[in-house]
């Protein structure tokens, strides 16, 4: 690497830690208005409201996808992109109930 090429690095991690602007990075960290408001319910409220909020968004995903594949938790697993046991444990944790259904049943 050439001393030049160094020197060049240097210099930008130094700007970078002398509080250069996220926007001057490339980057902005600044969260939408609604993810605003849901951070600011989350953190006012109990502090498991995000474990409880991402555990009900799990199961709701889970039970969709289960309904388009009439209970077949292999086929729901490969389209969630899960392993089936994954999706198994998943379907035990939540108490997850579901008949399967014969597939030229399933209306899509």
């Amino acid at each position: 690497m050439s001393l030049e090429r160094i020197r060049e690095m240097k210099a930008k991690k130094s700007n970078w830690s002398k509080g250069a602007s996220s926007k001057s990075r490339g980057r902005n960290h600044r969260p939408s208005p609604r993810v605003a408001q849901v951070i600011n319910l989350l953190t006012t409220e109990n502090h498991l409201q995000l474990k409880k909020l991402m555990q009900e968004v799990e199961k709701g995903i889970i039970l969709r996808i289960l309904d388009r594949t009439g209970g077949n938790q292999r086929l729901a697993a490969k389209l969630l992109g899960l392993k089936y046991t994954t999706l198994n444990e998943k379907v035990k944790r939540y108490h997850i109930r579901f008949q399967k259904r014969p597939i030229d049943l399933i209306v899509s």
